[in-house]
């Protein structure tokens, strides 16, 4: 027989030799992911007997082993921090009824409008209840670059701003609060950290957080800071993925009764806010003569600015009022010292607890 009457014999056995090889390759391989597996399972079971029997802990007094009792002590445990944890949001924002919120849904030339609009009726307010309004800088109450510029409106955050917007207006009704009937106070300005001005470095653009858990230096703002807006600095109630916070500032000239029932009001007021610093100076003899002077009301649009004069407390103001050639009865109050002005700068922060992820 030839060589090609035998080819197809010899095709046949070559195709069952390759078979059988890859019966045997496919028997090895099975057999190692076998053993693979078999040594993760015994892996497996011995870490379960080890735990059945208990692994000792740092301080612990026995190995604390996977019981049901156990299981059932962790899982209170774990309550036990949720409840801890919602107790102590709670203590940093505070009851709902008394937390400053923004349900703001519109556009940034609303928000504008807005803040444009609250501006003007706050120094309506402040000057109808007497409180003067600083004349060397146009009083914008933080919102300068807004109010002063008809048409710019912020770029990011917007409800974070108009929250802001609400916490200033809740400060300068406090204020007007605070002032007796007789005591004058000049109204400086109300500043406020520029939150949508930050670069978002650490954040998502738009993100909420990100201004809050780590504030930037005056350096790395995106722009420039106007006159009525900071960067807090030193002692903060921030915690970076904790604690965040709006911060602000309040500068007026005025008694100590005024810092003092302000500083109560806050207090007292069950909203989540601290008051981080408190700085006193003497005013200048420019600004005890703007306290002085004449108020300015602020009319209708349209009309002509009047001035009104001033109240018959001012010409008193600063000297001993009481004194007199007759001598002090008992019922008379001999006063120390002469009533006098200072320059109070008060640094507050609005604080609020920060939604970290929870794999944090």
């Amino acid at each position: 027989m030839s060589a090609r009457q035998h080819a197809p014999f010899y095709g046949a056995l070559g195709a069952l030799g390759a078979l059988f090889l890859l019966a045997c390759a496919y028997v090895y391989l099975s057999h190692a992911d076998y053993a693979k597996t078999d040594a993760a399972l015994r892996r497996v079971n011995n870490a379960v007997v080890g735990l059945a029997e208990g692994v000792g802990l740092a301080g612990a007094a026995e190995p604390v082993a996977l019981t049901d009792a156990n299981v059932a002590a962790a899982k209170a445990d774990l309550a036990a921090l949720q409840a801890r944890q919602v107790a102590l949001r709670g203590a940093i924002s505070g009851s709902a009824e008394n937390q400053i919120d923004s349900r703001f849904v519109g556009i940034a030339n609303e928000l504008g409008t807005q803040i444009q609009e609250s501006v003007q009726r706050w120094r309506r307010l402040a000057l109808s209840k007497e409180i003067r309004l600083s004349s060397r800088d146009e009083t914008s109450f933080g919102f300068r670059r807004y109010a002063r510029n008809v048409g710019t409106q912020p770029q990011r955050l917007y409800r974070e701003v108009d929250r802001q917007r609400k916490i200033i207006e809740w400060l300068l009704e406090t204020l007007v609060e605070a002032r007796a009937p007789g005591s004058p106070v000049l109204l400086l300005s109300i500043d406020r950290e520029p939150i949508e001005t930050f670069p978002a470095v650490n954040a998502p653009a738009g993100d909420a957080q990100g201004f809050s858990i780590d504030t930037p230096s005056a350096e790395v703002l995106a722009v420039r800071l106007q006159p009525d807006e900071f960067v807090l600095t030193g002692h903060s109630f921030r915690r970076p993925g904790l604690v965040g916070s709006f911060a602000f500032r309040v500068r007026f000239v005025g008694r100590t009764d005024t810092l003092r029932a302000f500083v109560n009001l806050v207090q007292n007021s069950g909203k989540p806010v601290a008051i981080s610093g408190i700085e006193v100076a003497q005013p200048n003899a420019e600004v005890l003569k703007e306290l002085l002077a004449a108020p300015t009301v602020l009319a209708a649009p349209g009309a002509p600015v009047a001035n009104v004069p001033p109240p018959a407390f001012f010409p008193a103001f600063g000297s001993d009022s009481t004194s007199s050639d007759k001598p002090a009865t008992k019922a008379e109050r001999i006063p120390v010292v002469p009533s006098g002005a200072s320059e109070f700068t008060l640094r507050l922060e609005y604080l609020f607890p920060i939604d970290a992820p929870p794999a944090k």
